[in-house]
């Protein structure tokens, strides 16, 4: 029994490891619906301690994308939020160390729009920018005024 929990396990953990790579190594920079799709690994090429982006980056600063990953709820209430952190990996979640800041965005959704908490993969569309921004749980790169969150499919 207690061998059967712990294959259980173990399968669940290379299952969302292998979902979290695909989704990081996704497709780069291909225009959709108007909406540039950005992968992690150009996300990651932001030296954070410098703030120096290559130019591919900057381009994007300001403009409407989609970024795919998982949310990680900034507020109590564990049916909505208006502010998240999007991250690459279900286990990119807040634990001490957080991910390093070129590897989480915050989510700052319009006043009374908020978005039901979804705990597997998901797209998120907005406005990308390259900002870095203190908050309670670490410190991220990127912000992003979110307009459409939607299930990664």
């Amino acid at each position: 029994m207690q061998r059967t929990k712990i294959l259980i396990f173990i399968a669940a953990f290379v299952a969302s490891a292998a979902l979290g790579y695909l989704l990081f190594k996704g497709g780069s920079s291909l225009s959709l619906g108007g909406a540039v799709e950005v992968d992690w690994r150009l996300l990651g090429e932001l030296d954070y301690i410098t703030g120096k982006a290559p130019s591919e980056l900057q381009a994007l600063d300001g403009q409407l994308v989609r970024i795919p990953g998982f949310m990680v709820p900034l507020e109590d209430n564990m049916r909505s939020v208006a502010e998240f952190l999007l991250v690459p990996s279900p286990q990119a979640c807040i634990h001490v160390p957080p991910p390093p800041p070129n590897q989480m965005v915050l989510i700052d959704m319009p006043a009374g729009k908020e978005v039901e908490v979804q705990w597997g993969p998901i797209w998120i569309y907005g406005k990308l920018q390259l900002k870095s921004k203190r908050h309670l749980y670490g410190e991220t790169s990127f912000t992003m005024i979110g307009e459409r969150v939607e299930s990664y499919k």
